[in-house]
């Protein structure tokens, strides 16, 4: 193997190394605390998938009924990582009031995490 091809190997060996130290640290980085009626776990977020999928994924009593929206069991208030969701779906405009909005209120089952990092919700229902 001649000179210039062993420093293009070792040079394309490190950036991988690093690259893989990069993503390995934002995995890290990448958690979802959930707090259901009794449970409470943290779980790596998958994008695409709501916050009441990654509860019924991961076996926490996360109240809800239709999954479609309407009835608001699975209600929820993110204290973290609002920023890592998709924008509220029409069903949560016409369930939830804009004060809950505000307050970082979303229905799990139409909360979609739409990027990788620190979420934190809990379920609470209105009853």
């Amino acid at each position: 193997m001649n000179r210039f091809r062993m420093l293009f190997e070792k040079k394309k060996t490190a950036e991988k190394a690093v690259s893989a130290k990069v993503e390995m640290t934002e995995n890290l980085a990448a958690t979802m605390q959930l707090k259901g009626r009794t449970i409470e776990k943290t779980i790596v977020p998958e994008p695409g998938k709501t916050i009441l999928q990654h509860a019924k994924d991961h076996e926490i009593d996360w109240q809800h009924m239709c999954k479609r929206g309407t009835c608001a069991r699975c209600r929820c208030q993110v204290m973290e990582g609002l920023q890592f969701l998709e924008e509220p779906t029409q069903a949560e405009h016409s369930r939830l009031d804009p004060e809950e909005f505000d307050e970082g209120f979303r229905l799990g089952c139409q909360a979609v995490v739409k990027a990788p990092g620190k979420i934190v919700a809990r379920n609470k229902t209105y009853f």
